[in-house]
């Protein structure tokens, strides 16, 4: 059993678009999810996750993949669902902002691995993939110096006098 998991989830709408967040710790697009609390079941996670962070209800049609990440000895469980009812929430605690994609026009700034996770359920919809996925330590790097600096930029820190 892996040390962490976590639940996400892939929610379309009537128009085929997918819901996405963005977070408010760095400025990077998301799928709605979180960590698995204890003794909790794996679709209820991804429902209150999807709940807290959009302030959208989903039904959950199938789960869609296991990615386990050996360097943080964490399991990342993806389902697939739409929305069942609420609206859009304004300015959560953890997101920034709630938007609708066409999976063919996501965004540049995402999670690692988020738009081959997308890709991969959207090339084999009826299988449930089990990958290990493995985010290069310098791509990281790279990755949190890019959005510090963007985060400076954006709230005023590195503008120039």
């Amino acid at each position: 059993m892996a040390k962490t998991q976590g639940c996400f989830t892939i929610v379309f709408n009537k128009e085929e678009k997918l819901l996405l967040v963005k977070r408010k710790d760095y400025p990077i697009w998301d799928l709605p999810g979180g960590w698995l609390e204890e003794d909790e079941l794996l679709e209820n996670c991804a429902v209150r996750e999807t709940e807290e962070e959009t302030g959208y209800i989903p039904i959950l049609n199938q789960k869609v993949g296991e990615y386990f990440q050996p360097q943080y000895d964490d399991l990342q469980h993806l389902f697939v669902g739409e929305v069942k009812s609420g609206s859009p929430i304004k300015n959560g605690i953890e997101t920034d902002k709630v938007q609708w994609f066409y999976p063919d026009r996501l965004p540049y700034l995402m999670v690692p691995n988020r738009k081959k996770q997308i890709k991969n359920y959207l090339k084999d919809r009826n299988k449930l993939i089990k990958s290990s996925i493995f985010v290069s330590p310098i791509r990281i790097f790279f990755l949190k110096g890019f959005l510090t600096l963007l985060k400076k930029i954006q709230c005023g820190i590195g503008e120039r006098k």
